[in-house]
């Protein structure tokens, strides 16, 4: 997978911040049991071709970066067998894992049901960040912001951020030569599912604070992240072990 194999500019065009629940997708049994029954009624030929098409589907959805609604399966590939949906998403889940090795996960966001194609985000090396291809850009400034929410107990003040961001250099009222308009990247970052979103009434009136959002947690491995920030630090990992625990459990720093 290409290091910006997820950060392309379209994202969940219709989603606010606000929680989600995420797990594999694992079909509940009386529901596959039904969908099973469902399937029986059709060939074994026009089963696998469901499969297929949704697999596609949720491929095409991936390349885009868009997690894809329940709703959509069934209205643009399921149609009238929407009592399918268990079985052939389990049929595509299989498909997609010994094909691509994808998971899918399904996400509860706003009291709607999405589904992605999980795989691990490579983080560039700190190195690659001074002088960032196009290809790394985006992956360069969400990876530092995603540091940044880390360190600050994953509830960094917006505000905060853009201060920080422009001692780097990175000023969301310009245009940045690498980054363009960071502004409208973050605000991506947030309909991908990377970041969240959440405005809070403070002693300091209505602020906004960042927080990883649920893609992030799936895709991106704390420990790489501890890494980095010890890398711009020059200290050692383990400096911040406890901090990273809380997510990685138990972590090997050598």
């Amino acid at each position: 997978m290409s290091q910006n194999k997820r950060l392309r500019t379209n994202g969940l065009d219709d989603a606010q911040p606000g929680s989600s629940n995420t797990s594999q997708s694992t079909p509940d049994a009386r529901a596959l049991a039904r969908s099973e029954q469902a399937k029986a009624q059709l060939s074994a030929t026009d089963v696998k071709k469901l499969e297929v098409e949704l697999a596609r589907f949720l491929l095409f959805a991936d390349k885009k970066n868009i997690p894809t609604k329940k709703q959509d399966i069934i209205k643009h590939v399921l149609k009238e067998h929407s009592r399918l949906l268990p079985s052939v998403l389990e049929g595509a889940r299989k498909y997609l894992k010994q094909t691509f090795d994808y998971s899918v996960c399904e996400v509860d966001h706003n009291k709607n049901k999405y589904y992605i194609l999980r795989n691990n985000i490579v983080l560039p090396e700190l190195q690659q960040l001074t002088r960032p291809t196009h290809a790394l850009s985006q992956l360069a400034l969400l990876t530092i912001i995603l540091s940044m929410i880390h360190m600050a107990n994953n509830a960094l003040d917006e505000s905060d951020l853009w201060d920080t961001l422009k001692i780097l250099g990175i000023d969301k009222s310009e245009t940045h030569v690498d980054f363009g308009e960071t502004e409208k990247l973050l605000n991506e970052f947030v309909k991908q599912m990377y970041i969240e979103k959440h405005k809070l009434t403070t002693s300091k009136g209505l602020v906004t604070h960042l927080k990883w959002g649920m893609r992030a947690y799936h895709e991106v491995k704390m420990s790489d992240i501890l890494l980095f920030v010890a890398s711009i630090y020059d200290v050692d990992a383990s400096v911040w072990k406890k901090q990273f625990s809380s997510h990685d459990g138990a972590m090997e720093i050598s």
